[in-house]
């Protein structure tokens, strides 16, 4: 009998360990796949948006640049009256169509607007999302564009939505030619909003998923997640003043993530916290103070 359970007692820890290997098989390709679909954004799954310039009386030509790796990008833009610019860049899988109302208020106010899009966005060429990291060059090319059309140093401002956000607040830092930033809903690091984030689009919960996938994604990507950080940008622009919006029903970034960047920022700043305002919902849900603030704060600086 003894000879019999100790047999037992070898196959089921054989079995356990068989068990083991395939949860944590299936758990290693699960966060592989969502790091993989989470940075890659293929031109055949895009889903773009429907609304056009003229949905919202914008009046905007449609123009197309190319950034330093040949990739074809493609914008809005439209000269300005006033004698200062405005540069609007979208979030994380989004698309132009998405802040043409905040363009048409900056229009209205008689700024030249440049609507942009990056790499793996809109209908641009590339696939692979980095977060900012090369995103950089597209948005460089972007401002070389409209320094061309006549924009003088000193007289853009620059505004982003979520990722974008982030990214302008990055570009921003490396070009002092930029004399004002608008952060609406953006994240404060990658690190600091990966949980909230992988949960949102995703569907998985924080833990454990989060951390496997952002390592996968690490790996596919080359780099590392420590490399996207707005407050480290933000603690750059002390010659560049800077308005945070951030609202408390957010789901997709860190809820504090508008006040560290805040806290970050070493010059001229305002921090505008709504706690009933969702991700990037600022000019749905409060569009007068949004048009009021967003115009008054680009005046004070642009011109």
């Amino acid at each position: 009998m003894p000879r019999l359970w100790i047999s037992m007692l070898k196959w089921s820890k054989r079995w356990l360990l068989l068990v083991l290997a395939f949860l944590l098989s299936g758990f290693a390709w699960v966060t592989y796949d969502q790091a993989y679909n989470f940075i890659n954004h293929p031109k055949e799954v895009r889903e773009l948006g429907s609304k056009t310039p003229e949905d919202v009386g914008l009046s905007v030509g449609e123009v197309v640049i190319t950034n330093p790796q040949g990739m074809h990008l493609y914008g809005y833009y439209s000269p300005s009256k006033n004698g200062a610019y405005v540069m609007l860049q979208h979030g994380f899988k989004s698309d132009r169509s998405y802040l043409l109302e905040e363009a048409k208020i900056l229009q209205d106010a008689g700024y030249g607007v440049l609507v942009t899009s990056v790499r793996a966005h809109d209908k641009n060429d590339g696939q692979v999302i980095t977060f900012g990291v090369r995103e950089m060059q597209d948005l460089q090319a972007w401002y070389e564009y409209l320094a061309a059309q006549g924009a003088a140093p000193g007289k853009v401002g620059i505004l982003g939505n979520s990722m974008g956000a982030a990214m302008v607040i990055e570009y921003a830092s490396r070009n002092n030619d930029i004399a004002a930033v608008v952060s609406v809903s953006g994240f404060s690091s990658l690190q600091d909003t990966i949980n909230v984030s992988v949960e949102y689009f995703t569907g998985l919960p924080a833990f454990p998923f989060a951390p496997a996938i952002a390592t996968w994604a690490q790996w596919l990507l080359g780099m590392e997640v420590a490399q996207v950080d707005a407050t480290k940008a933000a603690a750059k622009l002390c010659q560049t003043p800077i308005l945070v919006m951030q609202g408390g029903a957010d789901t997709v970034v860190s809820v504090a993530s508008g006040q560290w960047i805040y806290d970050a920022a070493c010059g001229t700043k305002e921090l505008w916290f709504d706690e009933d305002v969702g991700h990037t919902k600022f000019d749905r849900d409060r569009p007068q103070e949004y048009a009021r603030r967003v115009t008054q704060f680009f005046a004070q600086h642009l011109l």
